[in-house]
């Protein structure tokens, strides 16, 4: 094993997780603006993805700071 508890495994996952719907969003939102929807929304979509992306980030850095031993 390498070592992590099953909620360190289950945050990891969950933060990964969170792409899934933002893209699904996003997909909606570019629809929406393709059948005459203001450019907002594909704009909108695009920002939570980006947000999605940024906890993924987040999250594995606060891991890999957590996981230096720091005393």
């Amino acid at each position: 094993m390498s070592g992590q508890t099953t909620f360190q495994r289950w945050d990891r996952a969950l933060d990964w997780a969170g792409l899934v719907p933002s893209a699904l969003l996003f997909l909606a939102f570019i629809r929406d603006y393709r059948h005459g929807g203001s450019f907002g929304w594909p704009l909108a979509g695009a920002l939570v993805v980006l947000a999605s992306l940024w906890q993924v980030y987040r999250g594995m850095s606060r891991r890999r700071r957590g996981a230096g031993g720091a005393s």
